[in-house]
């Protein structure tokens, strides 16, 4: 009997071992309830998280379908509010980089809220997180359903900025936002050395050492009468 207990009092202490390992290593997120914020982005409080994965058309901007316009930023948030109303909402941090808005993959229950999104229509994938999301494929495929039943934006065409926003960047887009990062970079440092130099703390090594060698004319005036 002693055994047993004793086998039960080790085995439940090695569970809340790795119960509490398991919680500390847990990648934040947030639950509960959120506020809509944008097409792809939820308050939890005081904190804001995006889906990653996806771009939603932002507040402003214009989604044509014939001859008619409407605000497809407002429709995008109309529809993730639909979406998520009466309905608990789990996100967990995707990323180590602490960003603002934190970068997180989001459900209700077992769906996929990204998906839920692509395929009423409301969003795009972002080609530019697909090399590192194994979700991507899944989401290409709720995407072009979306299109081939014209839900959402695809009644007429998503705006153009949204498309580019979704668009992965070309070699040549990445090269050029690296030069722009190394002008900036030599513009500041060219800055910060044309400021040390024109700087009013001059320092002259010369002058400064003749000074110290010299004699000290005060004591000199005691010592010689005629000084």
């Amino acid at each position: 009997m002693k055994k047993i207990l004793f086998t039960a009092l080790v085995t439940l202490g090695l569970l809340a071992i790795q119960s509490h390992q398991t919680r500390a290593v847990a990648a934040p997120g947030a639950a509960g309830f959120p506020e809509v914020v944008e097409g792809d982005k939820l308050r939890f409080g005081n904190m804001i998280v995006e889906l990653f994965g996806i771009r939603a058309p932002r507040t402003g901007m214009i989604c044509r379908a014939g001859s008619i316009e409407f605000q497809c930023g407002a429709a995008a948030t109309q529809a993730l509010t639909r979406i998520i109303e009466n309905y608990a909402v789990k996100c967990q941090q995707v990323s180590d980089v602490q960003l603002f808005p934190m970068l997180t993959e989001c459900t209700m229950g077992r769906s996929d809220l990204n998906r839920l999104l692509l395929r009423a229509g409301w969003a795009l994938v972002d080609m530019a997180s697909c090399d590192s999301n194994p979700t991507c494929p899944t989401y290409l495929r709720d995407q072009a359903f979306a299109k081939e039943n014209r839900k959402g934006m695809w009644m007429g065409n998503p705006p153009h900025e949204l498309v580019a926003l979704a668009a992965k960047p070309t070699a040549r887009e990445i090269q050029t936002e690296d030069d722009a990062t190394n002008r900036d970079k030599d513009t500041k440092d060219a800055g910060t050395q044309q400021h040390f130099f024109k700087s009013p703390f001059g320092i002259d090594l010369a002058a400064d050492l003749k000074r110290a060698n010299e004699p000290d004319r005060t004591l000199l005036s005691f010592l010689d009468p005629t000084s």
